[in-house]
């Protein structure tokens, strides 16, 4: 049988080539036509006959050698709202788009892996699938719902996640919950307004607001004893000049938890103290919890196989001590089949800056690794 890491190293240079041109041209979101028309494209020049839906991803099938379940490998391919600052010769072309969180090397894995399943055929039927706006669009609803080529009864799952501060080459493993559950909060609170001089006459949003992510910082130190959970405020909406009190201002910010009750105890607090904070500054409030993405939840049987096919891989798998506080929208797939995301370290000597930074870095060198993974998972482990 073909070694699978010796043909996906064959195919570096091309891999490579891919991640490139999908750098250069990133887009943000679920409606991606350039990315969309890229990979299915890419596809078709394999001989692959791809199932493309708008803001639904792309989707082709490789056959099998050998029955048995079907193996669906995920890639997501949307950018996020940054501009890029890493200097590059192959930068963001497009202003305000940056491929920072690495899925530009997730689309060129799964595309090497292709080329490889079409030269050498898998042992199981596998189905590739590119998935947009994992970000915040929970895009692998739609991809899950409409692709034909993903109505399967009996398959299993397998996902990469490159990590820019981990070792390069290294895979992190975890059985059990992989990834945290998500969710998005904005607080609104609403009074009179009133001249900066006059403090007593009105509540000041400001003031409740700063009451609030104070509030929230205890709050969370108390509750992550045995358990850990985040809680941050990312924006903060309030007042436009140095001599009017705002009659309005708003929180956003985002919950992460590893359990359904952490996660009611966490929305509880925030309530709380978005109450306590408005009455004690004479305001309304309201606060608006939207729930976001569930676990990353990884089965250990699947996660037995990988550590055991792996152990005379060209990578190091080492197990994850807890679980990530990232979110995944990966996290539908493993809801619907056994399967299992890892964590494969790209990180560039010298650079320390994580994900969706806008000097993220990604070390090249781990997309045939990558793509052997994935040709692992397409031959059952």
């Amino acid at each position: 049988m073909i070694d699978r890491w010796q043909q996906a190293a064959g195919h570096a240079d091309w891999i490579i080539g891919h991640r490139r041109r999908l750098h250069e041209e990133p887009e943000v979101g679920l409606a991606l036509p350039d990315t969309h028309a890229y990979v299915a494209a890419a596809l078709a020049e394999l001989g692959l006959s791809p199932e493309v839906h708008e803001a639904a991803g792309v989707t082709a099938v490789v056959r099998g050698r050998e029955g048995g379940r079907t193996v669906v490998l995920r890639a997501d391919m949307d950018a996020l709202p940054v501009h890029e600052e890493t200097g590059l010769p192959f930068a963001s072309r497009r202003d305000g788009a940056m491929h920072a969180c690495g899925h530009d090397l997730h689309m060129a894995m799964l595309l090497g892996a292709a080329r490889c399943l079409v030269e050498e055929a898998p042992r199981r039927d596998t189905v590739l699938v590119f998935q947009p706006g994992e970000e915040s669009d929970r895009g692998a609803v739609p991809t899950l719902a409409r692709h034909a080529h993903l109505r399967l009864d009996d398959a299993e799952t397998f996902a990469i996640h490159v990590h820019a501060t981990w070792p390069a080459g290294t895979v992190f493993h975890r059985p059990g919950v992989f990834m945290a559950a998500g969710d998005w909060f904005r607080i609104t609170f609403t009074g009179p307004g009133a001249h900066a001089s006059q403090p007593h006459l009105a509540g000041n949003p400001i003031v409740a607001g700063a009451d609030v992510v104070h509030g929230l910082r205890r709050a969370v130190a108390e509750l992550a004893t045995d358990e850990h959970l985040v809680a941050t405020v990312t924006e903060s909406l309030m007042g436009n000049t140095v001599n009017v009190i705002p009659a309005e201002g708003s929180l956003r910010g985002t919950l992460r938890t590893l359990s359904r009750e952490r996660r009611a105890a966490l929305v509880s607090v925030l309530r709380d103290l978005a109450e306590r904070a408005a009455e004690d500054a004479g305001l309304a409030v309201s606060v608006e919890i939207v729930e976001g993405y569930p676990p990353v939840v990884n089965d250990a049987t699947y996660d037995d196989r990988l550590v055991a096919a792996l152990q005379h891989a060209p990578v190091e798998a080492r197990p994850m001590a807890a679980p990530s506080m990232v979110i995944e929208d990966y996290a539908y797939f493993l809801e619907r089949w056994p399967g299992s995301m890892v964590y494969l370290g790209a990180q560039v000597p010298g650079h320390d800056a994580f994900n969706h930074a806008a000097d993220a870095m990604f070390d090249e060198g781990v997309l045939a690794l990558g793509a052997g993974l994935h040709l692992l998972a397409a031959d059952g482990l």
